[in-house]
């Protein structure tokens, strides 16, 4: 798995029920999904597959490097998309060698603060976050922790030209937020009270949820960005997804939500393959492909289900 296989001004598209999608998907790919390239390289592999968004992983800028990298960014062409930040969530995130970071709750917002601006440079659309774990606090406690650290982390990515994507977590394997579903996730935005945050879409999290259809299009025009994937029934760990048309996720009822409730921001294929760096080496890995590959296929499984969607009408 080696190198070898492998400026874009915030828009803010006005969302309106029965919008018709772009006639095809902005595709993105989230650099979490490339474990073992560098910064450049990705760009590379990612300008060559014909996808036109890059969502920036923190874990890959260099210190001191940022301004070259940056204008590697531009030299590309790609839009930042739905950025990675090294410091995600103002509570822990379990088991914490995925995210290891302090305990301290204080010190965790200073480390986001930190992230959303070593991003906002590369002038990213939107900036993942997510809540955290509430293991071993009170529920109104971690409730109250996450919110205001929320608001005070929306209100800097506001005054620096970006916004922040809320994402939650199925809680298989790994425990990352206390917010278990989409309406869940809106309750919270709304008690956090900022324009300048909203939903991060992951279809990995979000695709069998009771009544996920319905609540994928009321709440559309909540939704900075989408993450793409499919599911293995059953997952043999917490990191074995698969690309989209090879599980059994009806994708194309998802972008048919999305469509109907307006949604037309970015899609980003955020992939999580355990060869064993996590604690399973899945045979099948799909980071043992060649990364122009995998990116290929699930671009094409994508947008598959886009003429799927299409091909069944927008009623």
């Amino acid at each position: 798995m080696g190198s070898g296989r492998g400026r874009f001004k915030l828009l803010r598209r006005p969302v309106l029920k029965g919008y018709i999608m772009s006639v095809s998907p902005r595709l993105s790919v989230c650099e979490l999904s490339l474990p073992d390239t560098s910064f450049e390289q990705d760009l590379d592999l990612i300008k060559a597959s014909g996808a036109t968004g890059v969502a920036i992983s923190e874990f890959k800028l260099r210190d001191g490097d940022e301004a070259a990298q940056l204008a590697s960014l531009k030299a590309s062409g790609l839009a930042a998309t739905i950025c990675i930040p090294a410091a995600i969530a103002p509570l822990p995130l379990l088991p914490d060698y995925i995210y290891p970071g302090p305990a301290d709750t204080d010190l965790r917002l200073e480390a986001m603060l930190a992230s959303i601006r070593r991003l906002a440079p590369f002038e990213p659309d939107c900036i993942a976050v997510i809540t955290g774990s509430s293991a071993g606090y009170a529920a109104a406690d971690a409730r109250r922790i996450a919110v205001e650290a929320m608001r005070e982390a929306t209100r800097l990515a506001v005054s620096l030209g970006t916004r922040l994507a809320l994402e939650t977590n199925r809680n298989e394997g790994i425990d990352f937020s206390f917010l278990r579903s989409l309406p869940d996730a809106v309750d919270f935005l709304d008690e956090v009270g900022e324009p300048g945050i909203g939903l991060l879409y992951d279809f990995y999290h979000l695709w069998d949820e009771t009544d996920i259809v319905v609540d994928t299009e009321r709440f559309a025009s909540r939704i900075f960005g989408v993450q793409y994937n499919d599911w293995r029934e059953p997952p043999r760990c917490a990191a074995d997804r698969l690309l989209p048309g090879d599980g059994i996720m009806d994708i194309p009822a998802l972008l048919g939500a999305l469509n109907r409730g307006g949604f037309d921001g970015w899609y980003d294929l955020e992939i999580f393959s355990d060869d064993g760096r996590w604690g399973t080496d899945l045979p099948d890995s799909l980071w043992r492909l060649p990364y122009d590959e995998l990116i290929g296929r699930a671009h094409s499984g994508l947008l598959r289900a886009w003429e799927i969607r299409h091909g069944q009408g927008r009623g």
